[in-house]
């Protein structure tokens, strides 16, 4: 059994060389890759016949090759055929590139430096990205604004110093990004002074930390100062709050505990023994809850069209508690959690702003995780 296992790992590993194999690249027309793999066994066997042999035939057919496709691609009607042109000629530039580091290669193949002709595609191709950004642009459009910047991205990706591709970029960004406006949650309690100034303020912070490329998330309070209109509102309001509900629930207990050490004697014989009986306490535990909540209306607006394009929602509630206990008697009656409420005290509750805060948080993660799925597009 072992050994049949050892043979058909054998003859996996034959099959799998012989697919990576120069020969059987070549073979299969894939010619490029026949050269890569030859290259990088003459670099370590310069003398092999064999490599040399499929090298050379294979260098020949990737060069024919390479020079007819090149041809179909500029006779093709694409607008962006620079493209596959650019990406041919990389191709061969690398093969030219990888032949001059194998002198062993250099005996059979005299390699085509391709440099000059894919520095002539790459304007070309430039200058087709420029002129179809710029066309984009014309539109006026958010859209168009991010499409137009990818457009000047891939020009600047082929010539880094086109000529103000930098301003077009910036341009196109400008007018691809979205200014969206988030309202402060309007809170009116009677008798609290309660702000959701502190949730406004960490929501845009978090949004604006997620580095939208084509975004900006305002306060609308700042907006509104500068006079500035949004593309889209974030309008938070509250439909029912409530905060510091409270409530206590009290509750009495005898506990007994029965077998505790409760003293010693001295027998006939004078030996000292422990007496164990009963001890009990009356316990008096106290449980106070003070309970926030509200519903929270999450939706996102289109200024121009005023339409509603999200809304939902969002519940959320926060329980304050506090645990306490006293008790008369033998405090051995008592547990280990008895003894331990025993110790804490009644404590005064938090501050209204504080529970407003609280539950008010697990809110805050789910709109930001709204927000940032919502305008996931506007990403680079």
């Amino acid at each position: 059994m072992q050994q049949t296992y050892s043979f058909l790992l054998s003859l996996c590993f034959l099959f799998f060389l012989g697919c990576s194999s120069s020969k059987n690249q070549f073979e299969k027309g894939n010619y490029e890759k026949a050269v890569e793999l030859a290259i990088k066994k003459l670099r370590k066997n310069p003398a092999s016949k064999k490599q040399l042999a499929t090298l050379k035939a294979a260098y020949d057919y990737a060069v024919k090759v390479s020079e007819q496709k090149v041809i179909q691609y500029k006779t093709s009607q694409d607008r962006f055929k620079w493209d596959k042109v650019i990406a041919q000629y990389r191709r061969m530039q690398n093969l030219y590139l990888g032949l001059l580091k194998c002198p062993g290669c250099l005996t059979v193949v005299s390699p085509v430096d391709y440099q000059q002709p894919l520095n002539n595609a790459l304007v070309q191709g430039a200058t087709i990205y420029v002129q179809e950004g710029k066309k984009t642009l014309s539109a006026q459009t958010k859209v168009s604004g991010r499409e137009a910047y990818r457009q000047f991205s891939k020009a600047k990706s082929y010539q880094e110093n086109f000529n103000g591709i930098d301003r077009l970029l910036t341009e196109a960004r400008i007018a691809g990004t979205e200014v969206i406006g988030v309202s402060t949650i309007p809170v009116r309690s009677k008798g609290l002074e309660i702000s959701s100034a502190f949730f406004l303020q960490q929501l845009v912070q978090r949004l604006n930390e997620l580095n939208y490329f084509f975004a900006e998330f305002r306060a609308m309070d700042n907006l509104m100062e500068q006079k500035l209109v949004p593309n889209h509102v974030v309008d938070l309001s509250f439909d029912d709050y409530f905060i510091g509900q409270t409530y206590v629930k009290e509750t009495r207990e005898t506990v007994v505990r029965d077998s505790v050490k409760v003293g010693k004697i001295t027998d006939s014989l004078g030996t000292k023994l422990n007496v164990y009986g009963k001890v009990e306490a009356d316990v008096q535990r106290f449980e106070k809850t003070i309970e926030s909540g509200g519903l929270l209306n999450f939706a996102i607006v289109d200024t121009d069209t005023e339409t509603i394009l999200y809304q939902e929602k969002i519940p959320s509630t926060y329980q304050w508690v506090n645990d306490w206990a006293t008790y008369q008697g033998d405090k051995r009656a008592l547990t280990k959690d008895e003894l331990r409420l025993a110790k804490e005290k009644e404590l005064i509750p938090p501050p209204p702003q504080e529970l407003f805060y609280a539950f008010t948080r697990p809110l805050f993660d789910q709109v930001a995780g709204r927000l940032q799925y919502r305008y996931r597009y506007l990403r680079k």
